[in-house]
């Protein structure tokens, strides 16, 4: 990981970012016979940005271990930045729900605790982060 950090990402977000990017590879493969050049991740420093752009579907999610205070956005926040499922695709919407599903639970068993979407504003959910200024819940 090389980033011009004031504040390095520690160990243990590290290890979250890593084996999460390593599921999320994983299912790609496995769900859309993603290919190495499909997959990235770009690391940054509050955390990494892992992509997969293949035909007719495009998912970037951002692992932060903190914000900085940006939004209000809490400490190890999965970010969905795109998620895209074109049209074309049979039963587009169900596969939607079925890459959400799959995105919270991955995220949560690789120790993230919030999942957010800056497209949306706050819910009214029990979980949603209090004071934070885009859709996040907690895990």
């Amino acid at each position: 990981m090389k980033a011009n950090c004031i504040n390095p990402i520690s160990a243990g977000a590290q290890m979250s970012i890593k084996a999460f990017y390593y599921d999320f590879c994983e299912f790609m493969v496995e769900n859309y016979s993603a290919t190495p050049d499909e997959l990235t991740l770009d690391w940054n420093c509050v955390g990494a940005t892992a992509r997969y752009h293949g035909q007719n579907r495009a998912f970037e999610v951002r692992l932060w271990e903190r914000s900085d205070g940006y939004l209000g956005i809490p400490n190890m926040t999965v970010i969905i930045h795109v998620f895209h499922i074109s049209g074309l695709i049979p039963d587009a919407e169900s596969e939607a729900v079925a890459v959400s599903l799959w995105l919270r639970d991955t995220a949560k068993a690789n120790g993230f605790r919030h999942i957010a979407n800056p497209d949306e504003r706050p819910e009214a959910a029990d979980n949603q982060v209090p004071e934070c200024k885009i859709a996040c819940l907690t895990l």
